[in-house]
């Protein structure tokens, strides 16, 4: 639906008493919907903009503003103007002396297309909330952000607690984070990361969806440090928040490269929001870590209350009596020679998963095991490199890993399982039949083992062997654990189609209770969508084609690694075969072929695009 709009241009000048003229901050953009408010913090203060007429050749618009200081002011004021005349607003006092000019230029009038996201975060029941110790995580129901609300919770209250504990944060009140779906349209956001902090609210917007996901932890540090200390320039402030951070990890690559900027560069405010966004914040991020780290809290605080954005290097040098270039050479030593723990790959990688960002686990993976110094340490680095190569779809990369793994340790029967797994997914089935009885020699109580077998023998066309053994991983005393229902479901898809009574009467048996196993998981973990998979399976076997297609499209929803988006794109195009529509089914197997699906996940998929699957 397309709606009444503005392009408009905001920009942000600081005044200089030296140079006596106004100094350019902050420069962009912004598409503006007639009668739906748009806030966002632009440089010291927060702007609350309302466009209320449009028409060929003008638009009139409020806008409030409200600074963060010290001291808070508020300011308020209502423009009728024509397109391409500036709009302004003089006289803001930040910080100090500061004095700050908001200009706003209505460019062109513009139809607005909402259809790509239709929300806004102050409609009333369009987003919900749960409550954590320390914010309120808002989200729009049956979203990504409301099935993934608690791994988001975890994450952010780790990170604002240590945060709150190294740097003595004791305000009152909780933190709102918005979980978005889509950049809504009543956010002004922060296009460098796709987020948005408004600390006068307490109030922070990520993107929380299945490709973009800017919902990082430094949102509710940043927010909580502004509050708290009140403003200083970007440089100083993101820095800050981001003293957590893995910073030191990715600013030792940029040092190395070529991509580094100059310090007296980034300390200038429109330059810093020019220049890349990966280099200006770990830049920022690991000055302030180092300034911090080694010249004390208490004279970088100093220097955060007298800093703003024209004095910013006048009071670096003040405050540390050195030249920016002497403290420019120091910090690049420090990030060349500081050790970073050997832990913080992993827990960082861990975090990088919690984000959905497999590339960044990879790449941390891949630094943990090059920096192992000890046996232990290379198996839980390769353990940790395995996964994640699996994650991104890399199904050699993670074979090669396994296989460096059991270089170490050729002991575990889970060991030799795992190989024989990503051995079948690249269509290697000998190897990994060989390699799965191996690992039943050394355990053969261990189901899952008897399970990938069982899987072994179907893909090689060996259906007895794979129905015998999946029976016996059903009758083991732990049959409703591990692949107990994996293995219901499989050999239930196999006995429905017998000309013998008992075998399609014992089929719906494994279905229904397969359905129960999947029930009670989902009821503890809503947003499993392995669980969705094979409950959508489940029902597709029982004919129940309406529950099947909703938890297998749920599973599509919430799934992001590629081995699984396969088997459900797979199933996805068996669920429409047997609803007579080979046309989308073949949707479906053609998605299955395009990404880094299983060898055998593949196959299946070509047979059923010339001969519909049929059950």
């Amino acid at each position: 639906m397309a709606k009444d709009g503005i392009e408009c241009g905001l920009s942000v000048y600081q005044y200089d008493s030296t140079l006596q003229k106004d100094i350019l901050l902050y420069s962009d953009s912004v598409r503006l919907i007639k009668d739906m408010a748009s806030s966002g913090f632009l440089v010291a203060f927060s702007t609350e903009i309302c466009v209320t007429e449009v028409d060929s050749s003008q638009s009139a618009f409020t806008v409030h503003v409200v600074t963060l200081g010290p001291p808070g002011n508020t300011y308020s004021k209502n423009f009728s103007v024509e397109y391409g005349l500036p709009a302004s607003m003089g006289g803001i006092s930040g910080k100090g002396a500061s004095q700050y000019r908001l200009v706003l230029t209505p460019l062109r009038r513009v139809d607005i297309d909402t259809s790509d996201c239709a929300f806004g975060h102050r409609e009333d029941d369009t987003f919900h909330f749960d409550p954590t110790a320390n914010m309120d995580i808002y989200f729009v129901p049956n979203s990504l952000g409301d099935f993934y609300w608690e791994s988001i919770k975890d994450l952010f209250e780790q990170h604002y607690r240590l945060f709150k504990s190294l740097f003595d944060l004791n305000l009152p009140g909780k933190y709102n984070i918005y979980l978005c779906p889509c950049p809504v349209r009543s956010v002004i956001w922060d296009d460098r990361f796709g987020m948005a902090v408004d600390p006068t609210r307490s109030t922070a917007y990520a993107v929380y969806g299945k490709y973009v996901n800017s919902a990082d932890p430094f949102l509710v540090r940043y927010a909580a440090l502004l509050r708290t200390f009140g403003y200083a320039p970007a440089f100083l402030s993101e820095g800050w928040a981001n003293y957590t951070s893995f910073a030191v990890f990715d600013m030792k690559q940029i040092l190395k490269g070529d991509s580094a900027l100059p310090l007296s560069q980034l300390l200038d405010t429109y330059q810093y929001f020019r220049a890349d966004p990966q280099v200006a914040d770990r830049t920022s991020a690991t000055f302030v870590k180092y300034l911090i780290d080694r010249y004390t809290l208490s004279r970088f605080k100093t220097l955060y209350k007298l800093a703003d954005d024209l004095n910013l290097t006048d009071n670096i040098e003040k405050v540390y009596g050195k030249s920016i270039a002497v403290l420019e050479t120091e910090w690049k030593n420090y990030v060349d020679t500081v050790t970073i723990p050997l832990k913080y790959y992993s827990v960082y990688a861990d975090q990088a998963e919690q984000m959905l960002n497999y590339p960044l686990m990879l790449k941390y993976a891949q630094a943990f095991v090059e920096q192992s110094p000890t046996v232990d340490d290379s198996l839980v680095g390769l353990q940790l490199l395995r996964r994640a190569h699996f994650f991104t779809g890399d199904y050699y990369a993670a074979t090669e890993a396994q296989e460096a793994l059991m270089a170490l340790d050729t002991s575990s029967a889970r060991n030799w399982m795992t190989l024989a797994a990503f051995k079948m997914m690249n269509g290697y089935y000998e190897e990994a039949h060989s390699d799965l009885l191996t690992a039943l020699t050394l355990d053969s109580t261990d189901q899952r083992v008897k399970f990938n077998l069982a899987l072994n023998y179907l893909v090689t066309g060996n259906e007895e062997k794979g129905r015998q053994t999946l029976l016996d991983v059903i009758v083991s005393l732990n049959s409703r654990k591990g692949a107990g229902g994996e293995a219901r479901i499989m050999l239930a898809d196999l006995l429905k189609n017998s000309k013998d009574s008992l075998d399609r009467a014992l089929a719906i048996t494994y279905f229904n209770e397969a359905v129960s196993m999947y029930d009670q998981q989902l009821q503890a973990h809503h947003a499993s969508p392995t669980s969705h998979l094979w409950l959508g399976i489940a029902f597709l076997g029982l004919g129940e084609t309406g529950n099947a297609n909703n938890h297998l499209q749920t599973a599509l929803f919430l799934e992001t690694r590629p081995f699984y988006l396969g088997m459900i794109n797979l199933w996805l195009g068996k669920a429409a075969d047997v609803m007579k529509d080979h046309a989308v089914a073949c949707g479906f197997y053609e998605k299955v072929l395009s990404l880094p699906s299983a060898e055998y996940h593949q196959q299946e998929a070509k047979k059923y695009l010339d001969n519909p699957y049929r059950p």
